[in-house]
């Protein structure tokens, strides 16, 4: 009976130290698994972390060259210029002008009255000027813009006879889209332009005196909106001077 039990223990003593290695093994493997997977999940974790920054990286860098140029645009550098303190910062207004062409500046006061008598007779009889002279722009009403006027306007009847302001030789006559018919008497040292004229009645070298007839007030076609006028220029050596500085009493 001893023996039995004996043997029956050492049976048991040598399952149970089966299972004790049988557990021993489990618990081994179940560790190795774990380290395995510990690691795997580093190196996952690793690499996915490498492969983002290069990602960034590289968007970074694909960034920081379209900001620098445009595919089919060439980014030119810029360079702001300063203004010296001695230059104007204020800059002019800038307005649309249309000049009679071949026009320079005025003369003096001292030249035109050395060069243009200052007894010249008004164009038209009992005459008021309706639009002065002016070398900075003025509006037209008929063309819709600002422009010099560089001449002077006579209100007056239309067919009104048109009078010769000085003495001199009838140099040109002709039709103008603009300024009608023209007729300019040149007086020597200086031109007289009659700008707007119908029924002409002189010709081209006939030598008027003051007073003589040259037409009758036509119309005007780039100041047809001013109304019925007689428009007169005068110019010395090619500049246009105002008319009313060397014309004298109303005859």
């Amino acid at each position: 009976m001893d023996e039995y039990n004996k043997y029956k223990n050492s049976q048991n003593h040598k399952k149970h130290n089966k299972r004790n290695k049988l557990s021993f093994y489990v618990s081994l493997a179940i560790c190795i698994t774990a380290v395995g997977l510990a690691v795997w999940s580093t190196f996952s974790s690793y690499s996915s972390f490498k492969e983002k920054r290069n990602q960034v990286a590289t968007a970074t860098a694909t960034a920081t060259q379209a900001n620098n140029q445009v595919t089919g645009v060439t980014v030119e550098e810029t360079t702001t210029t300063t203004m010296s303190t001695t230059e104007s910062t204020t800059m002019p207004t800038t307005v649309t002008t249309t000049t009679i062409p071949n026009t320079s500046t005025t003369m003096s006061a001292v030249q035109t009255m050395l060069q243009v008598p200052g007894n010249l007779i008004y164009p038209v009889k009992n005459a008021k000027v309706s639009k002065p002279y002016s070398e900075n722009a003025v509006y037209n009403k008929t063309m819709g813009d600002y422009r010099s006027h560089l001449g002077i306007d006579f209100n007056c009847k239309k067919d009104t006879n048109v009078l010769s302001m000085s003495d001199g030789v009838v140099s040109d006559i002709y039709d103008d889209e603009r300024m009608g018919k023209v007729v300019i008497l040149d007086c020597g040292t200086f031109m007289i332009y009659y700008s707007g004229l119908d029924n002409v009645k002189v010709q081209v070298n006939d030598t008027l005196s003051k007073g003589d007839t040259i037409s009758n007030v036509g119309e005007m076609p780039c100041e047809s909106e001013d109304g019925i006028h007689l428009h007169v220029a005068i110019r010395v050596n090619g500049s246009y001077v105002d008319p009313l500085s060397v014309i004298g009493a109303n005859e």
